[in-house]
Parts: structure tokens; C-alpha cells; sequence
């Protein structure tokens, strides 16, 4: 074979080679990219953002409860019988409701967590629910009446508040922001619709 034949032949397979293996590699971190922004898509949407929607109504609910009733609460002083009735009322059918809601968000979406292990202010979340439940149960009971702080709290303690809420908070901005880098922006100067991934 001569060699004006052979160069042509090879610099063609060689040519053809590079851009099937360009292309692959484009390919794959594509749907690499892709894969990425359809998991940050479901932590947000079912996890994240409820979470934070959640706990965005139980501190605006929390805040309204305490500046209509002033339900202060302390062991060494018990409360009267019409603000136990009213704790009890609040916490039953508001405060509660929404704790147990996210608390089924956390167990049903536990795999879309950011961290590689669970994290604190959602374990205390999921304990002071769990504490809760019981205490709320004995309420039920015909001629419930007590006005003692035991008998109205959480064993678990308080609810984590400031935690909770700066969590959520960092989760979903970061969240929000990884989102925002991974979907597809216009080119500049373009203007026929067509998308250019970073």
C-alpha cells in the first residue's frame, strides 16, 4: 500500500475515533449533570423544601400562640387550669399535627439527605414528636385535669427551634443554589431558544 493512501486512512479513523470518544465523554458528564440536578430536584421538592415550609408555619404558629396567650411555663410554677386547657388544645391539634408531619417528610425521605449521617436537629426533632406522643395520649384520658409542667412537655426537651431552623435554612439555599448551577442557561446573544449547558 502506498503511503498517500495510507495517511489519508489513518488521519480518517483517527479524526473519527476523537469525536466518537469527544462526543462519549460529553455524553456521560451530561447525564452525569443531569442525574445530579434530578437528585438536588428531589431533595428540594421532597424533602428540603417541605421541611422548611413546615418549619417556617410552626415558628410563625409558635410566635402567634405566644403573643395571643403568654403561656409561660415553668416546673416551679404550675399553670392555671384555663392555660393548661388551651396548651393542650394548641398542641394537639396545631403544634403537634405539624410536628408529625415532618417527621413522616424525614423517615419517608431519609435517602435524599445532604449529610452522611443523620443530623442532630432532625434527631432531636424526631425525639421531642416521639416524647410528645405519649403525654398527648394521657390528655384523652377522662378527667385529665392536670396543670403540672411534666405533664405537658416533652421528655425530650424543648423543640429545636434555632437549630431546626438554621439547618433548613442553610440546606435549602445551598440547595437552591447547587440547583441553580446545574440548569441549563441561554448563550448569550442568543435569542432562537436554544439552551447551553455550563
Amino acid at each position: 500500500m502506498q503511503l498517500n493512501v495510507v495517511i489519508p486512512v489513518v488521519v480518517t479513523v483517527v479524526v473519527a475515533a476523537s469525536g466518537y470518544g469527544a462526543t462519549y465523554l460529553t455524553n456521560l458528564r451530561l447525564a452525569r449533570r443531569q442525574d445530579h440536578l434530578a437528585r438536588v430536584n428531589r431533595q428540594l421538592s421532597e424533602l428540603y423544601g417541605p421541611l422548611y415550609a413546615q418549619s417556617a408555619a410552626v415558628d410563625r404558629a409558635w410566635d402567634e400562640f405566644k403573643a395571643r396567650y403568654r403561656i409561660v411555663w415553668v416546673v416551679s410554677a404550675p399553670a392555671t387550669a384555663e392555660q393548661a386547657a388551651t396548651w393542650r388544645l394548641w398542641m394537639s391539634t396545631v403544634f403537634m399535627p405539624l410536628n408529625r408531619r415532618m417527621v413522616e417528610t424525614i423517615v419517608c425521605h431519609a435517602d435524599l439527605l445532604r449529610d452522611d449521617t443523620f443530623p442532630e436537629p432532625l434527631k432531636k426533632l424526631c425525639a421531642h414528636v416521639a416524647c410528645y406522643e405519649p403525654i398527648v395520649a394521657r390528655w384523652q384520658e377522662d378527667g385529665f385535669d392536670s396543670v403540672q409542667f411534666d405533664d405537658h412537655v416533652s421528655i425530650a426537651g424543648d423543640f429545636p427551634h434555632k437549630e431546626l431552623q438554621a439547618y433548613l435554612q442553610k440546606s435549602f439555599e445551598s440547595l437552591k443554589h447547587e440547583q441553580a448551577r446545574l440548569l441549563p442557561e441561554r448563550s448569550p446573544g442568543r435569542g432562537n431558544g436554544e439552551v447551553q449547558l455550563k
